[in-house]
């Protein structure tokens, strides 16, 4: 009888380890269940915040409306804003900001480009005898391109809202090869993140070959 008590008492430790021990696996496997979806749900949010990353594109240059300048040209190729510098591990991520009627309107801001250039003509100087190229001209203001990005990134309100339209940059180019004369049409509330001045100390500071007339050129960028 003795020997069948304990028979029962060892048999019952026996088969309360088994339970502890399955116990114990099913929740070391829980937390590692837990941890990688923990960890894919990281990487989704990475996923996330770049795909709302906003920038800008670069389209066709629309060409001079001057007459005796450069033609209208083909595309050139697009080159996006580089990507704003990305959040922290662990900070919340920023709601966008919601825009109205108000911030998204078209506003022109900068210098009137419809008077006309006043032109001191020289006899005696032959440099601008010629008209300028669409390719100097774009080989030039692509290298600006990246720093007026930079402008339109910069007035942005925040890195995920994401506002609609274009930007449009229109400066005149004189005979000398300076530019005299920059205007910006964009959504108000790039307007009043500053755009129309960080591009017009950009574009201001071109220099282009002397030419036998000053014209207007275009470049639009699609607002992503």
């Amino acid at each position: 009888m003795r020997g069948f008590v304990l028979g029962l008492v060892v048999a019952a430790l026996v088969f309360g380890g088994y339970l502890y021990w399955k116990h114990r696996e099913a929740a070391e496997r829980a937390a590692a269940t837990s941890a990688e979806a923990a960890a894919g749900g990281r990487e989704a949010a990475r996923e996330r915040k770049k795909k709302k990353r906003r920038g800008a594109t670069r389209l066709a240059r629309i060409g001079d409306d001057s007459g005796g300048g450069a033609g209208s040209g083909e595309a050139r190729a697009r080159r996006a804003a580089p990507p704003p510098p990305s959040i922290a591990a662990g900070e919340p991520e920023p709601e966008p900001v919601k825009l109205g009627p108000a911030d998204l309107k078209m506003v022109a801001q900068g210098d009137d480009l419809s008077r006309p250039d006043v032109v001191h003509l020289d006899m005696s100087d032959d440099s601008g005898s010629r008209e300028l190229d669409q390719d100097e001209i774009d080989s030039r203001f692509r290298a600006k391109e990246e720093a007026i990005l930079t402008c339109i990134s910069r007035a942005r309100p925040d890195e995920e809202t994401y506002v609609p339209g274009r930007v449009t940059v229109k400066f005149r180019i004189q005979r000398a090869g300076s530019v005299r004369g920059v205007r910006v049409e964009a959504p108000a509330i790039l307007q009043r993140g500053g755009l129309t001045g960080c591009i017009r100390g950009v574009v201001g500071a071109l220099r282009f070959p002397p030419s036998n007339g000053s014209q207007i050129v275009t470049y639009p960028f699609s607002l992503s």
